[in-house]
């Protein structure tokens, strides 16, 4: 085949393309609705996406195309500085501008297609290697439908706005952190049916490691308001471990059927380890905290005491 060019309208020649054997990896920058009839991948794909509160809000990325393709068994994952539009398959590669989007079809678009295997090996290298990643199972799809819904253009980094290079989970300024003890709880039918959604979209090796993770967090109504940029740190009931930090990612969303128990999408990082409680409360004591109360459910009002403790992760 070689290496050809096409423009102004290629998509019929990436949907060919792409029409091969064996697992392909695509990282596109947005979706509309109709990507899965223009990109068709199936189980054992990966595809990485700006999914991106702005990009969703902004109607860029469709939570429509990202449910069809977990349902497809493909692995989706998000990040939200990618502007670059490439695909790889075993054996060829699609470098180009052309967004997975009817807006797309009518632009004036452009892009390589090439079976040299340097090149394909460069593609499948570069998605493997995106950072700032955060795994779409289905309660980061949640969110992204409410997100959807409320549809307010925002800046999009590398479109409408300047991007940065790692903009981290936390809040630029913190006002806000709750430390609470972890309660065991038997979810009720509606929980286990999310939570049996989840299960079928767990991560696979392929593709870049998230470094993002979205989880649900139950309370009770009547407990202490929470809203989108608080940080919660959790306590095991034992007093064994303390967790890190996540940030408090949705407002509360009701819980049907529970009595009025509600939860919260929380984010946080993936790569983060529990320290033991001891060693926690030695390093806290050493930067000038002797009685941090991490085995007391409460909310941290002292600003040098919220430092300390997000310096327990080096964040």
């Amino acid at each position: 085949m070689g290496t050809t060019f096409h423009g102004p309208s290629p998509w019929p020649h990436i949907t060919r393309a792409v029409r091969t054997r064996g697992p392909r990896r695509a990282a596109i920058a947005h979706l509309g609705q109709d990507a899965p009839t223009l990109l068709p991948l199936r189980a054992g794909d990966v595809l990485v996406v700006n999914a991106s509160r702005a990009a969703v809000r902004a109607h860029l990325t469709s939570p429509v195309a990202l449910a069809y393709y977990l349902d497809a068994g493909v692995r989706v994952l998000s990040s939200p500085n990618l502007h670059a539009n490439v695909i790889a398959s075993d054996w060829r590669a699609v470098i180009g501008s052309a967004n997975a989007s009817h807006s797309s079809t009518i632009a004036d678009e452009a892009v390589v297609i090439t079976d040299d295997s340097q090149v394909v090996a460069a593609v499948r290298a570069f998605i493997d290697g995106i950072e700032e990643i955060t795994e779409v199972d289905q309660a980061f799809l949640d969110n992204a439908t409410a997100q959807w819904q409320i549809g307010r253009a925002v800046p999009i980094p590398g479109v409408s706005g300047r991007g940065q290079a790692d903009p981290g989970f936390l809040p630029a300024k913190i006002t806000r952190m709750f430390l609470r003890h972890i309660v065991e709880y038997n979810p009720g039918p509606t929980e286990h049916h999310t939570w049996a959604t989840q299960a079928r979209h767990h991560r696979r090796p392929a593709g870049p490691a998230a470094k993002y993770q979205l989880e649900w967090f139950h309370h009770d109504k009547t407990d202490t308001r929470l809203h989108p940029g608080d940080v919660l740190v959790f306590v095991t009931a034992d007093n064994e471990w303390i967790y890190p930090p996540a940030v408090v990612d949705s407002e509360a969303i009701a819980i049907p059927r529970s009595r009025g128990a509600i939860g919260h999408l929380l984010r946080s990082r993936a790569d983060l380890s529990p320290i033991p409680v001891p060693d926690a409360e030695q390093a806290l004591a050493d930067l000038g905290h002797p009685n941090p109360r991490l085995r007391a459910d409460h909310r941290i009002t002292s600003p040098s005491l919220r430092t300390a403790v997000l310096q327990l992760w080096n964040l």
